[in-house]
């Protein structure tokens, strides 16, 4: 018997496909993977991993945990290891949409007598890599992020909820409560929204439960023991507050150890404040387009015909509500985040919905095929499908594939050269203040100088790191939350420690009289300083930035900021080498445009 049992699992032909779909997606994602830090979140997230620090609001515990156990992979650098972690969970959220297809299909009663078990097969593999290739789904899994880890748990909890329901078997329904309670300690929008589609599909077995306190008692104490992963935030925060010697670089956002201060952070209350400017600058009416743009036409425009049939029938209603619920509350989401379809993050958001529309455009074909009345082609025409699905394969040198993504370690590692010795650095843009925590924590760069990203001190916390770490930097620091002599404040650090400042939008007037360039970063001015030019940018720079958009828009907000201050200040002559640069990076940008024409006047 089990010798039979092994037999029976080697021909299982589900079996095959769904390890097929996890390969293929994961083979994917690794031949696409950053090799190196890269811009937006993906620095700090690593760094985060790495020293097991506290992330932005909501905090991304569940995530730090699952990267920090691939960062002790002896293999490349910590930023590729914890995009690995990204590319596991993002293939496991790929053979979860094949697994899906494969159950909403079989409550079918005529798709599965119709339909062989291999053709199945083949329909919810291709669902599945049509979901897999989307580039949306690929740029948030072949980096350091938090949503490739979302969409696999949000769609873990709805499969156990089905499974629940399918087998009335309340156990699978207090496993999806556990996933949903980790995936709140994840990203708690995404989890939260999306975690109603698992609710729905578990209500049926609630009704029918002759225990309904004790399946409710139940599943509450699964969620909360989910949401235990919380208490990474307190600890580490307490762990990092506790040694000032070690690791100052590390990520730490808030006070975790009182009660407000961790409220602050799972809570994103930061955010909440900004929701404001965000949504100023979304355009939530190309939300309809983003499916097909993500998943193709075909795959997009027949989802509604795979949701009307699960719908249309009993014995799959329940199936298509939880689908549908659960694609509302991704799209939900990413409304409520300020959808930006430019933005990587609000594709982020959207995985749920791109991988639930995946389902049901497998439905949709599972349903096509069983009526196709001649048997011998509904083989052929899912073999269609998934070649379809197939050359979608992404390329690892092109957008959104980071296989040759340097630009941006290798502009901030020329910005920390750019300090003198024992110098002090005060940045401003957040990607560069996360670049800048990977490149002195995680690779060890330039530990003989200070720093400090300005943007981060009004936060207490922050502050009172900086001065028990680095006294040197307090007058600036509190000089910058008081706003203070900021000027005076540089002035006089830089007769111990040179200092260089990263410019911004901020800074005042008046402390920006009193600074001058040098290299790529700028100074305290002492009579007719000598106005080192900042080197060109490396042709293998500009080709990245070329085709890539993160990159692009990272290294021209440097270049425009710095214009903008050599403008101001009379320095022109810098001003028109940084539009030559603009020039090459965002020709058609109307704020670069109309900079150079207030310069020109």
């Amino acid at each position: 018997m089990p010798a039979l049992a092994k037999d029976d699992r080697s021909s299982n032909p589900r079996l095959w496909g769904g390890l097929a779909v996890g390969f293929l997606a994961f083979a994917a994602y690794v031949l696409c993977a950053t090799p190196t830090a890269y811009p937006l979140d993906s620095a700090e997230l690593a760094t985060a991993a790495f020293g097991l620090g506290v992330a932005h609001p909501p905090g991304e515990e569940t995530t730090l945990l699952l990267a920090k156990l691939f960062t002790l992979l002896p293999l490349g650098s910590v930023a590729f290891k914890v995009a690995l972690s990204q590319a596991a969970a993002g293939a496991v959220a790929a053979v979860l949409v094949y697994l899906l297809v494969l159950e909403a299909a079989e409550t079918l009663a005529f798709v599965r007598e119709a339909a062989g078990e291999k053709t199945r097969v083949l329909i919810a593999a291709a669902a599945a890599l049509a979901f897999a290739y989307a580039p949306g789904v690929v740029i948030v899994s072949n980096r350091a992020e938090v949503y490739a880890t979302q969409t696999a748990l949000s769609l873990g909890a709805l499969w156990l909820a089905l499974r629940a329901h399918d087998k009335s078997d309340p156990r699978l329904a207090f496993l999806a409560a556990l996933l949903i309670g980790l995936g709140v300690g994840n990203h708690s929008l995404v989890a939260g929204l999306v975690g109603l589609g698992a609710v729905a599909a578990t209500l049926p077995l609630l009704i029918r439960s002759t225990a309904r306190a004790r399946f409710l008692a139940l599943a509450i104490a699964a969620f909360a023991m989910g949401l235990l992963v919380h208490a990474y935030i307190p600890l580490r925060t307490s762990a990092m507050f506790a040694s000032f010697d070690h690791g100052i670089d590390n990520v730490l956002w808030g006070d975790g150890r009182t009660l407000d201060g961790f409220l602050w952070v799972v809570s994103a209350r930061t955010f909440a404040e900004k929701t404001g400017i965000v949504h100023g600058n979304a355009s939530p009416w190309d939300l309809p387009f983003l499916p097909i743009e993500e998943l193709t036409t075909i795959f997009a425009l027949i989802a509604p015909a795979g949701a009307y049939f699960l719908l249309r029938r009993s014995e799959s209603r329940v199936a298509g509500s939880a689908l549908l619920v659960g694609a509302a509350g991704s799209m939900a989401a990413a409304l409520v985040g300020g959808l930006d379809p430019g933005n990587p993050d609000i594709r982020g958001y959207l995985g749920p919905a791109f991988a639930l529309i995946a389902v049901c455009s497998g439905i949709a074909i599972a349903v096509g095929t069983a009526l196709f009345r001649l048997r011998q082609m509904r083989v052929v025409l899912a073999v269609v499908f998934l070649a379809g699905a197939l050359t979608r394969f992404p390329s690892p040198t092109q957008y959104p594939g980071l296989r040759q993504a340097h630009a941006a370690d290798t502009e901030a590692r020329g910005l920390l050269a750019d300090v003198p010795v024992s110098g002090a650095l005060f940045t401003h843009h957040f990607e560069t203040g996360f670049l800048v925590g990977y490149q002195r924590f995680v690779e060890g760069a330039r530990p003989d100088i200070l720093w400090a990203h300005l943007p981060f001190a009004p936060n207490p916390s922050y502050a009172e790191r900086m001065r028990a770490a680095q006294p040197e930097l307090a007058p600036v620091i509190d000089a910058y939350r008081a706003h203070g002599d900021l000027a005076e404040a540089w002035a006089s650090l830089d007769a111990t420690h040179p200092v260089r400042i990263e410019p911004d939008a901020v800074t005042p007037v008046e402390a920006r009289r009193t600074l001058a360039p040098v290299g790529a970063l700028w100074a305290p001015a002492r009579g007719s300083p000598v106005m080192m030019p900042w080197p060109p940018l490396d042709l293998s720079v500009l080709a990245e930035a070329a085709q890539d958009p993160q990159v692009r828009g990272y290294l021209a907000w440097r270049h425009y900021m710095d214009a903008t201050w050599s403008c101001e200040l009379g320095f022109r002559d810098r001003a028109r080498e940084r539009f030559a640069v603009l020039e090459k990076l965002v020709p058609a940008d109307e704020r670069f445009g109309n900079l150079r024409k207030r310069c020109a006047q």
